[in-house]
């Protein structure tokens, strides 16, 4: 079984520690931080493998420098947990928001999939008696969209759009709000402000 090997000296999270791991067959010793180690093994879990099999993965041919390899991916590890985080907790509040809403509402990504909506959005799905996926479809572009939104420093546009629960296509003035837009993914809340009758469908 691979177990750490820990240097003497004091208990430091800077301290460099020796891990020996079979890789290949082979016995190889590596030198990291604590903190890089405990992303790799975090990782390992997260895959379901052992770690001497992702430190393999990582590592390569073996060619250039193996711990600096082991230590990038460590970092970009880090930095995609602390973002799903960060969207999780944006989920959340979103969540609340259109709870509030006693409209149909949605919010959709710059690629039209709807990530959320709120329990009058769900009962519209449910009266329709749809059992397949949500189709959006908007007189605009959402890259258009949110061009209007940087260039005119727009609030809230109305447009005329098609949402698809099942077979029943529904026209709509959907009102769009922009809620965020980082580093090319956007975030737009949708709310259906008006809907026809049956008798005018």
């Amino acid at each position: 079984m691979d177990n750490a090997e820990e240097k003497t000296g004091p208990n430091s999270v800077l301290e460099q520690r020796f891990r020996l791991l079979t890789i290949a067959g082979r016995r190889r010793a590596f030198k990291l931080e604590p903190a890089f180690w405990r992303a790799l093994e975090q990782m390992a879990r997260q895959r379901e493998e052992r770690l001497p099999t992702l430190v393999a993965q990582l590592v390569g041919d073996g060619a250039g420098n193996a711990t600096a390899r082991l230590r990038v991916a460590a970092v970009e590890w880090y930095a995609q947990q602390s973002q799903a985080s960060r969207v999780q907790k944006q989920k959340g509040l979103w969540q609340r928001v259109i709870d509030l809403m006693s409209e149909p509402a949605f919010i959709i990504d710059q690629s039209k999939r709807i990530l959320l909506f709120n329990g009058a959005m769900r009962a519209l799905v449910v009266d329709s008696g749809a059992h397949s996926q949500i189709r959006l479809e908007l007189s605009a572009e959402v890259g258009r969209i949110l061009a209007v939104f940087r260039e005119n420093e727009q609030k809230v546009l109305s447009i005329p759009g098609v949402l698809t629960t099942g077979q029943r296509p529904l026209q709509a003035k959907i009102r769009i709000t922009l809620l965020e837009q980082v580093d090319g993914r956007a975030l737009l809340l949708c709310a259906l402000h008006t809907l026809p009758s049956e008798s005018n469908r």
